[in-house]
């Protein structure tokens, strides 16, 4: 615990410089950004102060940014999908949180501090009249102020029927209807390609009420038929990297595989750049990627390869995805009782030579079952469940369905049920109820004539999903 005098001392000396280092970091768009890390005695206030802060702060569910259990990605993923996007950004968000907003924070009837208290809070949490980046208090800090700004947006857009999210100074609207409203867009021009959009009158009260700027440079309306992108995600379909962004990581593991870390660094950070800074951005890339993408997809996957080319000393997650590789197209879950038909199946998608994963051909004498199961289960495009009563009867088929469901909660459409003629999803499988399922032929129906559509079917799933992006 510190002292009162070390106390007073950090106060002190908050402003001179003493208690924080400056340094610049790279941005993954090129550019840099300045941190000021707090250090000693006034590291240790802002972190035990932050801890007050959350207990304090109840996020809303629009906010995505520096919030527990929410991303870029949750984000992005709310606005997929949409007719039209509009993406506005808070101008030198941190910058513009000063003293006398922190200190008007703490005396609000939210905290309740006296004037001295709040005046010694908001030294400890500002730095040269501004919310320090690098300090654990400012994401928090940062939200509490936005609130007033937050409550007039989320007005705005119940009103108008739109989606709205900020992620820390990311603001977007959406909408599925192509109607564009005028209380948040007066007019753009030209019709196609970059636009100059001017706001509407109650957009730009909202944040002249609330003491934020707009920076006018990135704000931009995205239309249906384009691409559009939402905290750094392409949004058109389900969440996506960018394909230049993944171009250029693959340029980055090239150069340093040809010519090493050393120049690497240097060729893509900068003049005297450690090649150390230079793995930690490109770990940095490879974990965004496994995020947006999920686990065992095949990009991330050759990434991986590439990455531990270039450094055998790579992190432990990005050697166990290197061979992440899908080998098979597909994985045929079933009980045992149920073999013979899936047996059928099987046959008949090996004769269209898709790649499937299937107990009997693809475990062998002396094989650990549950390994060979559960590589099985990292190394394949598509599950697909055979569903009846003994399968929903069975622990171990359940628990493949289990890994499968968690594996693949960040890639849509890659769970394929089949199910018997007499099987309800719905009350065996909550979770499987609103995935469209393939019905297994009844004892009166043409089997044979079935099988082979589902095997078409499977076949054209196995051949997209070899292809992407």
């Amino acid at each position: 615990m510190m002292r009162p005098d070390g106390l007073f001392h950090v106060l002190k000396n908050t402003e001179t410089g003493k208690y924080y280092k400056t340094f610049e970091i790279p941005k993954k768009r090129g550019d840099t950004r300045s941190i000021d890390k707090p250090l000693g005695g006034l590291a240790m206030a802002q972190e035990r102060f932050a801890a007050v802060l959350l207990e304090v702060y109840n996020p809303k569910p629009f906010v995505h940014g520096y919030v527990r259990g929410r991303s870029f990605l949750s984000n992005a993923q709310y606005h997929q999908k949409q007719r039209w996007i509009l993406n506005i950004d808070i101008e030198d968000f941190f910058g513009s949180i000063g003293f006398a907003r922190v200190r008007g924070l703490f005396m609000s009837t939210l905290f309740g501090y006296n004037d001295r208290v709040a005046t010694i809070l908001a030294r400890i949490c500002t730095y040269q009249n501004r919310l320090p980046q690098g300090a654990k208090t400012s994401p928090t800090l940062a939200n509490l102020i936005a609130h007033n700004l937050d409550k007039e947006l989320i007005s705005l857009a119940a009103k108008e029927n739109l989606r709205f999210s900020r992620y820390a100074d990311d603001i977007t609207f959406s909408s599925s209807s192509k109607k564009i409203r005028t209380s948040l867009i007066k007019e753009w021009e030209p019709e196609y390609g970059e636009r100059e959009v001017e706001l509407g009158k109650r957009l730009e009260e909202a944040f002249r009420a609330s003491s934020f700027n707009i920076n006018r440079d990135k704000t931009r309306i995205q239309l249906f038929g384009e691409r559009q992108v939402v905290t750094g995600l392409i949004v058109n379909q389900s969440p996506n990297v960018w394909r230049k962004d993944v171009k250029r990581l693959r340029m980055k593991l090239y150069s340093a595989k040809k010519y090493g870390l050393d120049q690497a660094a240097e060729l893509w950070i900068g003049p005297r750049a450690k090649p150390e800074a230079f793995w930690a951005h490109v770990e940095g890339w490879l974990g965004y990627i496994k995020q947006v993408r999920g686990e065992g997809d095949a990009v991330l996957s050759k990434l991986c390869k590439q990455a531990i080319e270039a450094n055998p000393n790579s992190s432990d997650w990005i050697q166990e995805h290197a061979y992440m590789m899908h080998e098979f197209d597909l994985f045929l879950s079933h009980a045992s009782e149920d073999k013979p038909r899936v047996r059928k199946l099987y046959e008949k998608l090996v004769g269209l030579d898709v790649k499937v994963f299937f107990d009997e051909s693809s475990i062998t004498w002396g094989d650990s079952i549950v390994d060979q199961i559960n590589i099985g289960l990292m190394k394949s495009n598509f599950f697909v469940p055979f569903l009846s009563s003994t399968f929903a009867a069975k622990g171990w088929t359940n628990k493949e369905l289990n890994s499968a469901i968690s594996i693949n909660i960040n890639r849509k459409g890659r769970i394929l049920p089949i199910c018997d003629h007499d099987f309800h999803v719905g009350q065996n499988y909550p979770l499987l109820a609103d995935i469209l399922y393939e019905s297994w032929p009844g004892p009166d129906a043409d089997e044979e004539a079935k099988l082979n559509e589902i095997a078409d079917k499977l076949l054209a799933a196995a051949e997209r999903a070899k292809h992407p992006q």
